[in-house]
């Protein structure tokens, strides 16, 4: 019997539109980045999980260098758009809590925190939050204008140091603070350990935000 006429049938492509394909594809890159790191992935891998040609994976993204960009663009996008969300749903409140309140929130992501600690590394390729730190900044300082008297408003200066304030430690804690908190002989797993350096953290760089207008 000829394998024409064995009953088994060739898989048959999906039809996508050229949107989710490309779009497909990306997924399938950040997954496989974010678990293997973009040195461990190729374009056949990734075209692979994503059930496209490598050609098709080509076209789209041109290099696997292209594509690396792309997922990082993608995730940065993705991130900056919740924090900006936040701070501006956040109007009225202390800032520097609810900026740590939102960048914690994002290293909860472990995919995203393994590729901005990738992309921190490997400049070349393009760095998550790079591009989007002035629209954060931008936004914090407009939601303090309209919530403080103007005499009460930090200086631009002042905001941007109080962001990367936040970001520098809240980032360092989450790739470090497990061993860390292990070298000072503690649990690594006692919640309490983080909540004590998220507060005081957020003590420290809200007393720096405010610290302007008393000087």
């Amino acid at each position: 019997m000829s394998a024409n006429n064995s009953g088994a049938r060739p898989p048959r492509r999906r039809r996508r539109s050229p949107e989710q394909a490309r779009q497909e594809i990306l997924d399938a890159a950040t997954a496989l980045v974010a678990e293997h790191g973009p040195d461990g992935v190729t374009l056949a891998r990734v075209a692979r999980a994503a059930g496209v040609t490598r050609g098709l994976v080509s076209h789209y993204f041109g290099t696997y260098a292209g594509l690396v960009r792309e997922v990082l663009r993608q995730e940065d996008a993705r991130h900056r758009e919740r924090v900006l969300a936040r701070v501006r749903d956040d109007a009225g409140v202390p800032y520097a809590a609810r900026m740590l309140d939102v960048v914690f929130a994002t290293l909860a992501d472990e995919q995203y925190l393994r590729l901005w600690t990738w992309s921190a590394l490997h400049p070349e390729h393009g760095t998550i939050a790079a591009g989007g730190l002035a629209g954060i900044a931008d936004t914090m300082e407009a939601g303090l204008r309209a919530a403080l008297p103007a005499e009460r408003v930090p200086s631009r200066d002042r905001v941007e140091a109080v962001l990367l304030l936040g970001m520098a430690g809240a980032y360092g804690y989450a790739l470090g603070g497990r061993s860390w908190q292990s070298a000072l002989g503690h649990d690594p797993d006692d919640p309490r350990r983080a909540e004590n350096f998220r507060d005081a953290l957020t003590r420290a760089v809200a007393a720096h935000l405010v610290a302007e207008e008393e000087s």
